[in-house]
């Protein structure tokens, strides 16, 4: 799964369930086990993109040797000269064309191999941006809403307190009226 397809990434969940003595455990273990396979997933997929990377710079450099190879092999050959006037004409033409090719082969091929590396670096930096990006995301996401959540928190028990203030005050009045009750019937 890469990061293209994870569209469920954004917006992350921000509420959790309240308990007597603040948030559900289990609630909180499982988003925070969510978000660090979200972060797993990103990790796996630039790490793919630099292996393929590496990948590709090996054989890059395998196609160099080989190239290598093969215009050390030419040059061998070459240095010993063909008299063009002991070849007939056409066969003159034959070998100057053929030595026109080999040169446009091995600059596409130098090309190419340049090409290739380029888009695979510029491919891994994307990657590596791009991941970086979405953690940063998901941090500021995840402290946003724990700060959130810690604001709800707070306001839940400063109602709490003032129910239980409210019932303690009313407890009060109730057996003020009782004592009252008790010392006017005596």
């Amino acid at each position: 799964m890469t990061v293209e397809s994870r569209v469920d990434l954004v917006p992350l969940r921000t509420w959790f369930g309240l308990r007597w003595r603040g948030y559900d455990r289990a609630e909180v273990d499982d988003y925070v086990a969510e978000l660090e396979a979200e972060l797993r997933l990103v990790t796996a997929d630039r790490d793919a993109s630099e292996a393929r990377a590496d990948a590709l710079a090996s054989r890059l450099m395998s196609v160099q040797e080989e190239n290598a190879a093969l215009q050390d092999g030419l040059h061998r050959i070459c240095l010993t000269p063909i008299d063009p006037k002991g070849l007939p004409e056409r066969l003159a033409r034959m070998v100057a064309l053929a030595e026109e090719e080999r040169r446009e082969v091995i600059r596409d091929a130098q090309l190419r191999a340049l090409m290739i590396v380029g888009e695979a670096e510029a491919r891994a930096r994307g990657l590596e941006e791009e991941a970086a990006a979405k953690r940063e995301e998901v941090r500021e996401d995840f402290r946003l809403a724990m700060s959130a959540r810690r604001a709800e928190a707070m306001r839940a028990l400063a109602e709490l307190r003032d129910v239980a203030l409210d019932e303690a005050e009313r407890i009060v009045a109730e057996a003020r009226v009782r004592r009252a009750g008790i010392e006017h019937d005596r």
